[in-house]
C-alpha cells in the first residue's frame, strides 16, 4: 500500500507537469502559428499536389471568406488554426466555379489544373450521381478524412517539441522523477500533503480541461504564471522542486548521472499528455479510497 501511495503522488506530479507542458506549447504553437502551418500544409497536399504553380491554392487563400477567417497581425496575414469543413466546401466551390452558375460545375472541374484535385472531384461526383446536396456531401466527407491524417501529422510534430519541453521544465524545476520517489518514500508527511492535494484534484476535476485550440498569446501567458503560482507552488515544498538548499559543488559525476537520467524519466512522462496521467491518477486514488479502513 505504501508503494502505491508514492506511486499516486509521482503521477499527481507528472499530471500537474504534463499541464504546465501543455500551457508552454500553447505559447510556443502561437508565436510559430504552428497550428495554421499544419492547415495549410494539409490544404497543399489537398489542392496543388501535382500543379506546380498552386493556381487553386493560391485562389483559395485569396478567397474573401478564407481571409476573414485568417489572422492578421499589422500588414501580415496568417491561416487560420482551423477550418469547418463548411467553409472548406463553400471556397472550394467558389474557387471552381469563378463566378459562373453550377450548372458548369462538371465543366470546371476538367478545367481544374491539379490532376489528382480533379480526379477526385469528379469521383466524389460520380459517386454522389451527379447529385449536388450528395456532391456537397461528399466533399465534406473527403476534407474531414484528410483533416483527421493532418491531426496526426500535427500531434507527431508536437510530440518531439513536447519532449523538448518536458525536459526544460524538468531541469528549471529540478523535476528528478528518481529523487522524488526516494523523497516520497522517506518522508511520510510529504507523501501524505501530495496525497491529500491529489485527493482533492481529483475530487474538484471531472476531466481534464485542456487549452483552448488558439488562445490568445497573453491569455496563455496568463494561464501560466496562473498556473506556476498557485498549482506548482502548493507541492513545490512537499516534493523537494526547485534548486533551493541543492549545493551542485558537491555533486559527483555519478550525481549528475542520476540526475540527468530522472529529467529524461520526467520529460518523457510528460510527453504522454495530461489526459493520461488524469485517467491514472483517478483510477489509483479510487484503489486507494477503496483499500481505506473505516475510520482512516
Amino acid at each position: 500500500m505504501e508503494m502505491l501511495q508514492v506511486v499516486t503522488g509521482i503521477v499527481f506530479l507528472m499530471l500537474l507537469l504534463s499541464l504546465l507542458a501543455t500551457t508552454i506549447m500553447e505559447l510556443v504553437a502561437s508565436v510559430f502559428s504552428l497550428r495554421g502551418s499544419n492547415l495549410e500544409k494539409a490544404l497543399r497536399n489537398l489542392l496543388a499536389s501535382t500543379d506546380i504553380d498552386e493556381r487553386i491554392l493560391k485562389a483559395f487563400k485569396e478567397n474573401a471568406l478564407y481571409k476573414q477567417l485568417s489572422f492578421r497581425y499589422g500588414s501580415k496575414r496568417e491561416a487560420p488554426s482551423y477550418l469547418t469543413d463548411e467553409s472548406f466546401q463553400s471556397i472550394l466551390f467558389d474557387v471552381i466555379l469563378k463566378g459562373e452558375s453550377i450548372e458548369k460545375l462538371q465543366e470546371k472541374l476538367d478545367e481544374l489544373p491539379d490532376i489528382d484535385l480533379k480526379n477526385v472531384l469528379k469521383q466524389l461526383l460520380n459517386d454522389a450521381d451527379n447529385h449536388l446536396d450528395g456532391f456537397k456531401a461528399k466533399v465534406k466527407d473527403w476534407y474531414n478524412n484528410v483533416m483527421d491524417r493532418a491531426s496526426g501529422w500535427y500531434k507527431r510534430s508536437t510530440q518531439k517539441i513536447l519532449i523538448v519541453v518536458g525536459m526544460l521544465i524538468a531541469v528549471v524545476f529540478n523535476a528528478d522523477t528518481i529523487a522524488i520517489y526516494g523523497r516520497l518514500e522517506k518522508d511520510p508527511e510529504a507523501l501524505q500533503a501530495i496525497l491529500t492535494a491529489a485527493d482533492a484534484y481529483v475530487t474538484d476535476n471531472d476531466s481534464i480541461m485542456l487549452r483552448q485550440s488558439n488562445p490568445a498569446f497573453m491569455q496563455s501567458y496568463d494561464e501560466l504564471k496562473t498556473f506556476v503560482n498557485e498549482e506548482l507552488d502548493a507541492v513545490k515544498t512537499p516534493l523537494g522542486l526547485g534548486w533551493y538548499n541543492v549545493d551542485i559543488s558537491e555533486f559527483q559525476w555519478y550525481d549528475w548521472l542520476t540526475k540527468v537520467l530522472g529529467w529524461i524519466v520526467t520529460a518523457l512522462a510528460i510527453s504522454l499528455g495530461a489526459p493520461f496521467w488524469f485517467d491514472l491518477l483517478r483510477k489509483l486514488v479510487n484503489i486507494r479510497n477503496a483499500g481505506k479502513k473505516p475510520g482512516e
